[in-house]
């Protein structure tokens, strides 16, 4: 199923979503570039090798599918979606949206129990092994892909073991290059994040996390 899931990065216009996207990172951080990725052919638009990856796994003529979804309470997710669902449609996946209430996404998809597929935003975290780990070591609530692979596996545990902060950057970029290969998870791009404060406010800085109270401890107003 790896080939099904080149397959579906390689159909998803990500340039027209990435207009339109909210933000939704699921890539760690700290971020590698496409270019050091090394496996730039998923992350471009190319619905001919997206046919051909389908073929190779078992399905020239396409399948049916189901896109089990939430609106998060967003019209641009709702839109998202239903670009999704035509760039899967013209490389031969016939996908439809299975809409459910948020209390029951969260008990079922979220937590990787879907017929064939699912979207949504994941949680923005700020440390690399918030979204690594969860997403990719076995037996984990939240390894919606049910990824057991023992080189991710054996990453994982060795970046968690590293005290040296550059050591461990290497480890984690060694990880994201061979994630890029595998594309367990096929990723829309992510939106930019944007803040606003009053110059008064100072010694402080926004994040995409839910870390409210640390930033503003940190902060004071110099009126």
């Amino acid at each position: 199923m790896m080939k099904v899931g080149m397959a579906g990065a390689d159909g998803e216009d990500q340039g027209i979503v990435r207009q339109r996207s909210p933000v939704e990172s699921e890539a760690p951080l700290p971020q590698l570039h496409g270019s050091d990725l090394g496996e730039q052919q998923y992350f471009r638009h190319d619905p001919a090798e997206a046919k051909r990856l389908l073929a190779a796994a078992g399905f020239p003529n396409g399948f049916p599918a189901s896109l089990c979804f939430t609106t998060y309470g967003s019209t641009l997710l709702v839109d998202n979606a239903q670009l999704i669902l035509r760039y899967l449609k013209d490389v031969g996946i016939d996908a439809k949206l299975d809409q459910r209430e948020y209390g029951a996404f969260i008990a079922s998809c979220y937590f990787g129990k879907f017929d064939s597929m699912t979207y949504g935003p994941q949680t923005p975290f700020l440390d690399p092994d918030n979204f690594l780990f969860g997403m990719h070591y076995p037996g984990e609530a939240k390894n919606q892909s049910h990824v057991d692979d023992p080189v991710v596996t054996d990453l994982l545990i060795r970046q968690r073991r590293i005290f040296d902060v550059a050591k461990r950057r290497e480890v984690i970029h060694e990880l994201q290059r061979y994630l890029a290969a595998q594309q367990y998870y096929v990723h829309p791009p992510s939106g930019v994040y944007v803040a606003v404060w009053e110059g008064a406010l100072k010694n402080y800085g926004p994040n995409l996390g839910y870390d409210y109270g640390g930033r503003l401890m940190a902060a004071w107003l110099d009126r």
